[in-house]
């Protein structure tokens, strides 16, 4: 693992960046809220900025679904660390999703000279590991395995993969690697003039079937949603695979169209919170994970009785149902109103550790004959 310094450092860099290059296309989905890392265990707070969707909001649909607190923290830190690599708290590094498996994280790059042949490739496009926060970390944002995990299809080889991953079905991880080339002027995906891509058995050492795996499930789950629109129109233009475009340097395509740089509520993620029509999408998203987490719980992980969505929540005020809490979570508020987000989803979280009620399970003795 690189040492906290060299962290630290590589995220100052990374914001150097994206601040010289505002238009640059990065994988953000669910995209970062101005809101930091607030540690699940510790209630420390740290300067990544985290989504509302991926953090506070697991968490909260964790302990609906019937999770412990510790394991509905674990799901909120690893569904995080999809993004971020690397979390606090405080001035430490104490959670990261590195690899740390024997032999390396990433298979060596394929020849631009035999996939491009006749195509311009004299500049390395994606991926751009110098922007990496852990250069081992398989998720990252940064790396050939972006647009698996935050770019995710909705299909059998791609979310489907993740699902059987994430619930041990199988051990074998089988996503693809994305590679870009063009010229030097060729800033983005979209500008490359040559692009390539390839199926590979990604190298993790997250376990199959573990709570963390499912943590990085449920994240990639909520991406499908979050890039639905943005991966029609990529497909639609013959893309290999989606990214979001940063008009200047981009041709505009509305349903991808972000800048990383400024973020605004009413931005392609801005729009999904509040009034907004692809608002729906985050409903959608959130009603899809909490399938899984209540059947995730009840197969084998949960210790409380999962709250159904048409249960009231009787220490919130007019007792909503669980399903009306989180309409507003998503439709009460603007992105850029992350702190009553999560002020809301405190309460919701006090009112469910409150009301779940616990699994008596009976274990009777084996008899022989």
């Amino acid at each position: 693992m690189q040492s906290v310094a060299a962290i630290r450092f590589v995220r100052l860099l990374i914001a150097a960046a994206v601040a010289v290059f505002a238009g640059v296309a990065l994988a953000w989905g669910f995209a970062e809220e101005p809101l930091t890392f607030r540690d699940p265990y510790t209630g420390q707070t740290t300067d990544e900025e985290i989504s509302t969707i991926h953090a506070d909001l697991t968490y909260v649909l964790a302990l609906a679904a019937g999770f412990s607190t510790d394991d509905a923290a674990l799901l909120l830190i690893w569904n995080q660390l999809t993004d971020s690599e690397a979390l606090g708290p405080g001035a430490a590094i104490s959670y990261t999703n590195a690899y740390t498996g024997a032999g390396p994280a990433f298979y060596p790059p394929p020849d631009p000279d035999v996939v491009c042949r006749g195509k311009i490739h004299s500049t390395a496009i994606w991926p751009r590991p110098a922007d990496m926060v852990v250069s081992t970390s398989v998720t990252s944002r940064f790396g050939p395995y972006s647009p698996f995990f935050h770019f995710p299809r909705q299909n059998a080889q791609e979310t489907g993969a993740l699902h059987d991953w994430a619930w041990g079905l199988t051990d074998r991880l089988v996503g693809y690697e994305a590679y870009a080339w063009g010229s030097p002027a060729d800033m983005t995906v979209l500008r490359a003039a040559c692009r390539y891509t390839r199926t590979a058995v990604i190298t993790t050492s997250v376990p199959a079937g573990s709570l963390e795996a499912f943590g990085v499930y449920l994240h990639s789950l909520a991406d499908s949603y979050s890039h639905l629109a943005c991966n029609a129109a990529m497909t639609g233009l013959g893309m290999p695979w989606a990214t979001h475009t940063t008009p200047p340097l981009d041709q505009s395509v509305p349903e991808c169209d972000y800048h990383p740089r400024t973020p605004a509520a009413n931005d392609v993620h801005g729009r999904e919170f509040y009034t907004y029509t692809d608002a729906l999408r985050t409903d959608a998203a959130i009603q899809h994970i909490y399938r899984e987490l209540v059947a995730r719980s009840q197969q084998r992980a949960g210790r409380y009785w999962p709250i159904g969505l048409d249960m009231p929540l009787a220490a919130i005020a007019g007792a909503p149902t669980l399903s009306q809490t989180l309409y507003a979570f998503v439709h009460n508020w603007d992105f850029e109103q992350a702190a009553e987000r999560r002020a809301y989803a405190d309460q919701l979280a006090a009112a469910i550790l409150a009301q779940r009620r616990a699994i008596q399970r009976l274990y009777l003795p084996l008899t022989t004959r």
